[in-house]
């Protein structure tokens, strides 16, 4: 009896791949704010402290706390640290900056937003003190709204008052009874096998929690004034707006938008609250809309913490009980968010390819039989 030669057997592999490749890797059945919670990292701001020459003890004790090894890096912060030297011959990027927003008194410190698809908005320059970095790195809204979101939140909708009683109260009930009823009326995506298998997602079906919260925010709140500046600057000219912003915070401290004035009204809540709790469509964060705020959290510990040991994975009858069946295609690019949604379209020519992975497996090995 001969066998085949070895690199035969290659071929049903190389099916059965071509075929998993098919499936869109963007695409699962995750909810947008899961998802986010357990992979999207967030972007870092940075700190760029200006000196010149070697920095003397004292000073370096003060720039190490915007770094990893000082209270940024123990609070878990999403904050580089960045040192320029003006006497080493700066590039000119960093050189304009300190033209720009510099004083003379060094060391100097600068606050930036990270820098995605715009230019780096600048939240604060002034002289590195030792009280300089503690208000930027955490605050009690913050603090709340961490806790939300790792007790396992779909999302925390921030309203930042404008001062006007009368408009902020209104913005609030609408935005909490708004909330309300999707949350009566929306249902989370059910999600997919595969997704759990391959550890898209940490909890099970079971485990996901369809619920909205609201936290308003004064813009007058003293110990909020860094967290103020960090939300006004997530859009360009937000800081003009005299009027009520929301802000749906979801994922690790990211801002969705900003619904701002007559913007916050039934139609943008039901869209955002859509998104955020139907299926994740493109698993890449840059492709999704969002920016990231500045928090202190370290977010892989709160969702270890969270979830309690990872959900049952599922077994070979769950896995064939996602085999393809026969639907039928609507024109509605909308959102998924219902319970029940049918296989995805990826999963007819997934079958389709491991049918013929097999038999061609089987026909290869009557041929080497025959030899």
């Amino acid at each position: 009896m001969r066998f085949l030669n070895p690199r035969w057997w290659l071929l049903p592999l190389l099916c059965w791949w071509a075929v998993l490749a098919a499936r869109p890797a963007g695409a699962c059945s995750v909810p947008v704010f899961r998802y986010a919670l357990e992979h999207w990292q967030a972007d870092p701001y940075e700190a760029v402290v200006f000196h010149r020459g070697p920095l003397p003890d004292a000073q370096r004790e003060l720039v190490r706390e915007f770094g990893p090894e000082g209270l940024a890096g123990r609070l878990h912060a999403n904050l580089a640290l960045r040192l320029v030297d003006l006497d080493a011959n700066p590039a000119p990027e960093l050189a304009e900056l300190w033209r720009s927003h510099g004083d003379g008194a060094l060391p100097w410190a600068l606050i930036r937003s990270p820098r995605r698809g715009r230019e780096a908005t600048l939240l604060w320059s002034g002289p590195l003190t030792q009280a300089a970095a503690q208000p930027w790195l955490d605050s009690p809204a913050r603090r709340e709204i961490i806790g939300r979101l790792a007790g396992g939140q779909s999302a925390v909708w921030l309203l930042l008052e404008s001062g006007d009683r009368e408009r902020d109260a209104a913005a609030a009930q609408l935005l909490e009874s708004r909330l309300a009823y999707l949350a009566s009326t929306l249902a989370l995506p059910k999600l997919d096998a595969l997704d759990i298998a391959n550890g898209l997602v940490s909890v099970g079906q079971d485990d996901l929690r369809l619920e909205f919260s609201v936290l308003r925010l004064s813009r007058r709140d003293a110990a909020e004034q860094p967290f103020v500046r960090i939300l006004l600057g997530t859009e360009p000219d937000l800081d003009q707006a005299g009027e009520p912003v929301v802000f749906p915070v979801f994922g690790r401290g990211r801002a969705l938008y900003a619904l701002v004035g007559a913007g916050i009204k039934r139609e943008t809540i039901d869209q955002a609250a859509s998104f955020l709790i139907g299926k994740c469509s493109c698993q890449v964060k840059d492709q999704n809309p969002g920016v990231d705020l500045l928090f202190a959290a370290d977010w892989s510990r709160l969702i270890k913490a969270q979830t309690n040991g990872l959900p049952d994975l599922p077994s070979f009858a769950e896995l064939a009980g996602a085999a393809p069946v026969t639907v039928t295609i609507s024109g509605s690019n909308g959102p998924d968010t219902t319970a029940g949604s049918p296989t995805p379209g990826w999963a007819w020519p997934a079958a389709a390819g491991i049918a013929a992975a097999l038999v061609g497996g089987l026909l290869l090995l009557r041929l080497g039989l025959r030899k």
